[in-house]
């Protein structure tokens, strides 16, 4: 994906609760090196978005309420490859980063209150 005119990364969340996809657009609109375009809240319309080239980074929730984040994952890295995804979850699980690296994702965070680790893996992806 060639790089955005502004230089900055364009970031999407991908989320279905809607209250915590607004704050870490907060965090994310904060970051000068970042641009906030914006959340999704279900699968469909993230791969929608990335069909459009809206953004270079997709920070995913796993738990959708429509499907699943995996699907989502794989679905991207086919059809939108350039795309980097970030995954942002609640499942702290042993060996987990490791699985959605091999299945393509720049980064896993855990959903543990920490937006400077988020950003940090934001920026690298």
């Amino acid at each position: 994906m060639t790089a955005h005119p502004s230089g900055r990364r364009r970031v999407l969340v991908v989320d279905d609760n809607d209250d915590l996809a607004q704050l870490l657009g907060e965090f994310i609109s904060a970051d000068e090196s970042l641009e906030y375009v914006g959340y999704v809240c279900s699968g469909a319309e993230a791969i929608e978005k990335a069909r459009l080239g809206v953004a270079d980074v997709f920070l995913l929730d796993l738990s959708l309420r429509d499907t699943s984040g995996f699907q989502i994952l794989e679905r991207l890295k086919h059809d939108s490859p350039a795309v980097k995804v970030v995954i942002h979850t609640g499942l702290a699980l042993k060996g987990l980063g490791d699985v959605l690296r091999q299945r393509g994702a720049a980064a896993y965070v855990v959903k543990d209150g920490n937006p400077e680790a988020l950003l940090s893996a934001i920026r690298s992806a």
